[in-house]
């Protein structure tokens, strides 16, 4: 089963590029898509990114471009989120969905 904070290779817009899971397990155990934020090179200094490493280089988790894929353009999955980051992401997704 796919899990919250777990990377995967994902196919979007014709392009492969790494995902990060954040929609909830339940919702991951029973629909047949996921919310996915993809991870950049491209730097930008906005609030709704958090820089992490990833697969040797410097990324960035552009949650402002969330997005919802279905299962199948999962690829491979190749890692997780630290779990030292998870609260920033949570602080992240929290301010976007807050009314």
């Amino acid at each position: 089963m796919v899990k919250k904070y777990e990377i995967y290779m994902c196919e979007t817009h014709g392009k492969t590029r790494p995902c990060l899971i954040v929609s909830p397990d339940d919702m991951n155990e029973v629909l047949p898509y996921v919310i996915v934020a993809p991870i950049t090179t491209l730097e930008r200094r906005f609030p709704t990114r958090i820089g992490v490493r990833f697969q040797g280089q410097q990324a960035q988790i552009a949650f402002d471009l969330i997005r919802t894929i279905i299962k199948t353009d999962l690829i491979q999955k190749v890692g997780a989120l630290p779990v030292g980051t998870h609260v920033e992401a949570q602080r992240i997704l929290k301010e976007i969905f807050e009314a």
